[in-house]
């Protein structure tokens, strides 16, 4: 059965009435009750503390008939037994005595045994008081515990208090309901329940979804109530509205939760991940703890107490993705706590950095690389400097002796001197990727087979050599000599992670971009030739892995290892437009795979073709190196030419000025101080259009010097320092023949 709205106001309103009263009298009785614990809790504190001294003069005094001694505390109405013990909790004395042998409370025993405090328990029929009896032997000396007193107080005379306390009080509240029930029946039926039945209805309208309309407002309503019909209405609309948007805000935040691409998660307070958008769960799976996937240093629960000290916190660390693959994250935690202060949880998010810290190291790389090749690169113009006049006037010397002659010996071995220290600047050169590479079209198994008989004995016995050759492999563009280099170096870095014997293997094949190659290498036939050498050594940790390819860095004892080994191999494989993989366990082997773009190109450039070197004209030499300038006339003019000398590009062009319908051709140095080689062409160029120049220089034609470029704006040449008579006499013969 529905009972009425003012059925059940009245049942509130006597049911409020009611326990307003229970509570009243419950508060009240409460009260009173404690008033009288407290009172009874401080008598027998005294009256403990006072039989507890006289107990005290009893047991000093040797006077066993200690309850005489406080007669008028045990004789007390509420008192219901004392007694006095040992300090080894013996009863000596009792009143009534016939309870002589009742033992103390347990709990009492415990507390003194750490403290001397008094203390009291409660108990179904009053309160029991326990106080040490203290004996200080003199002043200076603390007190010593030499027995316990108990008293036990009744009360039976509170609960008798309290017993009419409640029966007066609830008399009262009975009277008191009834009135008040009735008056406010009459009141409320009149005023509220009418106007709030009609609020009602518009309620249980919002309710299901509907909204009020104006119609629902009570007419013959209180003031107020009808304000509240009003105010409940508009606030219906705004609920309506804010919800809406609400709901639009949510589906927007949840879209950018899902679509941002850093890896977002929320933790609870103990560190537990209880949410995660789609990034994070590509980036580790399901993980449920945020420990799960750190590994380095710092672990989730160091994470959570910096944080949670420092209010935000931004690492970086190493985790460990879901397919087991290590990664360098960006950690950024962010505590949430509650209006009190409390922390209820964790925001945060991660970042990849993987990627960005490989192109760092590259990049740090790349710029020692490129640090070092600057100087190398350096060195070896000014040693091509000095071996041009070395080798070319050797050569002239050999020219003009014979086999037998005094001098015919000592030249030959200046010549073949300088012959060695040209390949060795070549090498320089070949780390600075400045070295004038002499490419064609190769076959990378040729390469291997001309290396084997060097490796053959330059290898220990106890390493075994395999090799597995793809036939008919398709050719790359490069440099023989580099690429035989490229075999020899690792190979022999091989041989020395071997010392204990293994096996080599090296291997050809072919390869698409999707197997391993780098991306952005050109390559016509979108493929590459892989030449992998690999060994069955001592291995290299990550940490080494990553400064292998550094200039001058070696594993090696002192006096064993350079530390150019590995960064020459690297630098000739770029240089060819290749690529270098290392793949490496401690204990387990290493393997180098290189990548060569495949070439279309098989046509060599067949060199040009000259029975005669001599020839005739006029050739102004610029150079700023004297030793160079003559062995260029000494050269040249044996040669049947006649030659002009400027030491510096102010002089040349002043000798060209003069002579410019005499000159056939001009042999330009590129570096020189003050006025260089490039802007000595320029002014040349101006002077004549049609002059025709020979480019020379210590460095390569990629050099420096800009050479390339002035070769495409109309320069006829290029020669290599250090030259012989032969290399500068060709290509004058070519320039001056078109």
């Amino acid at each position: 059965m529905r009972l009425s709205l003012q059925t059940r106001v009245s049942v509130f309103i006597t049911l409020i009435v009611v326990v307003i009263s229970i509570i009243s009298t419950y508060l009240f009785t409460t009260a009173h009750s404690r008033s009288k614990e407290k009172g009874l809790i401080a008598r027998g504190n005294a009256l403990s503390y006072a039989l507890s001294k006289a107990a005290e003069d009893g047991l000093v005094n040797e006077d066993l008939d200690l309850i005489k001694r406080a007669s008028n505390i045990v004789r007390a109405p509420d008192v219901t037994l004392a007694q006095v013990y040992s300090n080894i909790w013996e009863a000596v004395e009792a009143y009534p005595f016939e309870r002589l042998k009742d033992p103390p409370y347990p709990e009492a025993m415990t507390h003194f045994k750490s403290s001397v405090e008094p203390i009291n328990i409660r108990t179904d029929k009053g309160s029991e008081f326990y106080s040490p009896i203290l004996f200080k032997a003199s002043e200076g000396e603390p007190p010593i515990i030499i027995g316990f007193v108990r008293i036990t107080l009744s009360s039976e005379t509170i609960k008798k208090e309290l017993g009419q306390i409640v029966l007066t009080n609830i008399i009262v509240s009975a009277i008191i309901t009834l009135i008040a029930i009735i008056s406010i029946n009459i009141l409320i039926s009149r005023l509220v329940i009418k106007p709030v039945m009609s609020l009602y209805k518009s309620v249980s309208m919002f309710k299901n979804g509907v909204m009020p309309d104006e119609t629902s407002i009570p007419v013959k309503s209180t003031d107020e109530i009808k304000e509240l019909s009003v105010e409940f209405n508009q606030m219906c609309r705004t609920i309506k509205e804010k919800e809406e948007r609400l709901i639009e805000s949510d589906m927007q935040i949840r879209s950018l939760f899902e679509q941002v691409e850093h890896a977002i998660f929320r933790l609870d307070r103990d560190g537990s991940i209880i949410e995660t958008n789609s990034r994070f769960r590509d980036m580790f799976g399901d993980v449920t703890e945020l420990c799960d996937i750190l590994i380095g240093d710092l672990n989730a629960s160091d994470c959570l107490k910096k944080t949670i000290s420092e209010k935000v916190l931004h690492i970086e660390d190493r985790a460990i993705s879901r397919d087991g693959s290590e990664l360098i994250i960006s950690l950024s935690i962010y505590p949430q706590a509650d209006s009190s202060g409390d922390i209820t949880g964790f925001n945060g998010y991660i970042i990849d950095m993987t990627e960005k810290k490989r192109m760092e190291e590259r990049l740090i790389r790349a710029q020692k690389m490129e640090a070092v090749g600057t100087l190398a690169g350096g060195m070896a113009h000014d040693f091509n400097n000095l071996l041009t006049a070395i080798l070319g006037y050797a050569e002239i010397i050999l020219s003009m002796t014979k086999e037998g002659d005094p001098f015919n010996k000592p030249a030959t071995i200046i010549y073949d001197a300088a012959q060695r220290g040209a390949e060795f600047g070549k090498k320089i050169l070949t780390i600075t990727r400045k070295e004038k590479m002499e490419t064609k079209p190769v076959n990378i198994n040729d390469i291997v087979r001309n290396s084997m008989e060097l490796l053959q004995r330059s290898i220990h016995k106890n390493i075994e050599i395999n090799t597995n050759l793809r036939e008919d492999i398709p050719l790359t563009k490069g440099d023989p000599s580099q690429l035989q280099q490229v075999v020899i170096n690792l190979a022999v870095n091989a041989r020395d992670a071997m010392p204990n014997g293994g096996r080599l293997t090296i291997e050809t094949a072919v390869v698409s971009k999707e197997n391993g190659a780098a991306t952005n290498i050109h390559s016509d036939m979108n493929g590459f030739i892989k030449l992998s050498i690999s060994d069955t050594g001592v291995g290299i940790d990550k940490i080494t892995q990553r400064k292998i390819f550094d200039p001058f860095f070696t594993t090696k004892e002192m006096g064993k290892g350079t530390g150019l080994g590995l960064y020459i191999v690297h630098s000739i494989v770029n240089n060819h437009g290749g690529y270098i993989n290392l793949y490496s366990e401690p204990n387990k082997g290493t393997q180098f795979n290189i990548y060569f773009p495949i070439t279309k190109d098989t046509d060599i450039e067949e060199p040009f073709s000259v029975n005669n070197i001599r020839g005739s004209g006029t050739i102004l030499v610029i150079d700023d190196e004297s030793d160079v300038r003559e062995l260029c006339r000494d050269m040249l003019e044996l040669l049947g030419y006649t030659v002009l000398l400027a030491e510096n590009g102010n002089k040349g062009i002043n000798t060209f000025r003069e002579m410019k319908e005499k000159i056939s051709l001009v042999i330009l140095d590129m570096i020189m101080p003050g006025m260089g080689g490039n802007e000595v062409f320029q002014i040349l160029r101006t002077m004549k259009n049609d002059v025709k120049v020979l480019l020379c220089s210590g460095y390569s034609q990629n050099g420096f010097a800009g050479i390339d470029e002035l070769l495409k704006r109309g320069a006829v040449g290029f020669i290599q320092k250090p030259f012989t008579r032969q290399t500068i006499a060709i290509p004058i013969k070519k320039a001056l023949s078109e």
